[in-house]
């Protein structure tokens, strides 16, 4: 059992998030290859090119929410 007055150490707290941040980017990546294939299958003669763009969307996507996550701002290009 844990004490509620306990506090939790900073290391645990990005250690946490940056598990969230992995298993986010997995799940993410996946889902994406999986549509990915899945279009390339249906609508283009099983070419590699879709499931590689779908793939970087959801690496783009898991990125991005594991930047705000961490607490960094995300780039702004000017």
């Amino acid at each position: 059992m844990t004490d509620s007055n306990a506090t939790i150490a900073p290391e645990e707290i990005l250690a946490r998030k940056w598990d969230r941040c992995i298993s986010n980017l997995v799940i993410k990546v996946g889902a994406a290859a999986s549509v990915g294939v899945v279009t390339s299958v249906l609508l283009f003669r099983k070419r590699t090119w879709p499931v590689a763009l779908s793939s970087g969307f959801g690496l783009g996507m898991a990125y991005e929410q594991c930047q705000r996550q961490v607490g960094r701002p995300p780039a702004v290009f000017s």
